[in-house]
């Protein structure tokens, strides 16, 4: 049965008590932990742990991925991108998201705004010179932390329905994700920290 069918999540610790924990790879596979630390590898998967009342859980999940959008869910996603930003979608463009996930929160900053190079003014301009682009800034209804990343200057709008979460992300991994989206529905997205010379190598490739 596939991992997510079967895990009810809860954010709390259970602490004095000695609980078994389980590890699954990739595609949900129960693996055993010596073969989770082997296949730990930061530049094609994350390392996830969650506990339930009975069981803590580590879980691998694919860092980059592949997809396509039938006609159907890309017309609804469409619609409701339109909705949430109050900005018309050219059909005929790539569209690229940078999406921001709840975590770090809010409470953990260790400084008042973040460095990261994607909220620079420089990567849009180049970001546009790779491809005929329409960029959206969409963030997590739970991040508590948007102060830190600048939203005096990016638009951040909220995934209000969590259509992202439930199309794309399903697990809440720190920091940013960004997908990219070509006008036929075919999608790429590459999931936790990077940078924007990741999302231009990236743009540059996929868009082609």
């Amino acid at each position: 049965m596939r991992l997510f069918f079967i895990i009810i999540f809860y954010t709390g610790l259970t602490f004095g008590q000695q609980i078994p924990i389980v590890f699954y790879n990739e595609v949900g596979e129960e693996i055993n932990q010596l073969e989770f630390l082997r296949s730990k590898d930061y530049s094609e998967n994350l390392d996830l742990y969650f506990e339930n009342d009975t069981t803590q859980i580590g879980i691998l999940i694919t860092r980059q991925k592949f997809g396509h959008l039938d006609k159907k869910t890309f017309v609804n996603f469409k619609s409701y991108l339109s909705n949430i930003s109050d900005k018309q979608i050219d059909s005929s463009q790539n569209i690229v998201i940078n999406y921001l996930t709840p975590l770090p929160k809010k409470v953990d900053n260790i400084k008042s705004k973040s460095s990261w190079n994607v909220l620079e003014k420089h990567y849009l301009r180049k970001l546009h010179k790779i491809a005929d682009i329409n960029q959206f800034w969409i963030t997590s209804p739970k991040s508590d932390n948007l102060n830190f990343y600048h939203n005096n200057k990016i638009n951040w709008i909220s995934d209000k329905d969590n259509l992202f979460k439930n199309l794309f992300f399903p697990y809440d991994v720190r920091y940013g994700n960004f997908i990219l989206i070509k006008p036929d529905g075919r999608y790429y997205y590459y999931l936790g920290e990077h940078s924007k010379y990741k999302i231009w190598e990236k743009a540059e490739k996929f868009f082609k």
